[in-house]
């Protein structure tokens, strides 16, 4: 027992190594209306996006958001053990999970909507069911912080991202382990699976990229092109490329085919926290510890507009399944909503 204490107040510890203390306030739930407030760059882009609204509900830093598969939810994880699931339209907070005794790290919907998986620094993986609002399992496999946590397209397979350098498949029917992957020679924080659900891809402290085939995770490819840990990945709509973000400040986009660089992004002034596409794939949304949220032309890696309305570190990006809004969570314990150009 003794061990198993110091090695959860190691990866505690851990999970913050770029982190700077920021003082917990109480806040009661509310929504704010907010003036418009952009910076646009890049004039021939078009109109960008206009913020619309700012929730606040949580106590301490905004770790991880995700909407719905049908848009109706937004879900935040929190650095004070809680999630949060808004009428994000409305600015209204529907309801607070509670179950967790540390960090919410990373959220996933199921492919239906109705389950929502939560990582978290406790060790755990919790499901929960989203229409009304109780938790329904808990998955313990892992020994440091879990830091990702993300559902197969098909919906039977829940993949997990650890501090302890692995990766657990989880069946969902038998809410058993499946496989335990093993590649990394450091904490992993990030994983995605790609739309079709035939490739797996996890970002890790190591600076790699490691990409796994997928019902099984063989081993796959490495992409070693970052000098500095991987935060952040996520897939373009099409599955053809991959975006990954990393603490040394730029944004790589990857051919998944060939696993051939094909752009690097550069302008945030710290750690890049975070990576969205646009579900259209025409855009990428990123967040940093330069407390800026960033959106990046896909096509040609230009930045198209800068947004500087957070007070702190920006720790996750999520556009609406209709494309038509953009949230960011921060270190400030807000999240804003985005709205595009009627």
């Amino acid at each position: 027992m003794r061990l198993s204490w110091r090695w959860f107040l190691l990866s505690s510890l851990m999970s913050l190594t770029f982190a700077i203390a920021l003082q917990d306030r109480s806040q009661v739930a509310h929504s704010q209306i907010e003036p418009p407030s952009t910076e646009t760059l890049n004039p021939q882009s078009g109109p960008s996006f206009i913020l619309d609204k700012t929730l606040s509900g949580h106590t301490s830093w905004v770790n991880t958001l995700k909407f719905s598969p049908d848009g109706s939810i937004l879900a935040s994880g929190s650095r004070d053990n809680t999630i949060n699931l808004w009428n994000w339209t409305s600015g209204e907070l529907i309801r607070t999970l509670f179950g967790h005794s540390a960090d919410v790290n990373s959220l996933a919907f199921s492919p239906d909507g109705q389950a929502l998986a939560s990582a978290s620094t406790d060790l755990t993986i919790k499901l929960w069911d989203v229409n009304q609002g109780i938790l329904t399992g808990t998955r313990l496999g892992h020994t440091f912080a879990v830091h990702g946590v993300t559902f197969t397209p098909d919906g039977q397979t829940l993949a997990s991202a650890s501090a302890d350098r692995s990766i657990i498949l989880w069946d969902v029917t038998t809410e058993r382990e499946r496989r335990t992957l093993n590649w990394h020679s450091s904490f992993v924080w990030a994983i995605a699976v790609s739309p079709d659900g035939n490739t797996l891809v996890s970002g890790g402290y190591d600076n790699t990229i490691r990409f796994w085939r997928m019902p099984n995770g063989r081993r796959w490819r490495s992409i070693e092109g970052h000098s500095s840990p991987i935060t952040a990945i996520a897939f373009s709509p099409d599955g053809q490329t991959l975006a990954s973000a990393s603490a040394d400040h730029t944004i790589k986009l990857w051919d998944v085919n060939t696993g051939s660089l094909k752009s690097t992004l550069t302008g945030h002034a710290d750690w890049v926290l975070a990576v969205a596409f646009s579900p259209d794939g025409q855009l990428l949304a990123s967040g940093g510890a330069d407390r800026t949220l960033r959106l990046w032309n896909v096509a040609n890696g230009s930045l198209r507009t800068l947004f500087n309305n957070h007070q702190g570190r920006v720790l996750s990006v999520a556009f609406s399944p209709d494309g038509q809004a953009l949230a960011s969570a921060s270190a400030d314990q807000t999240i804003k909503i985005w709205r595009a150009p009627q």
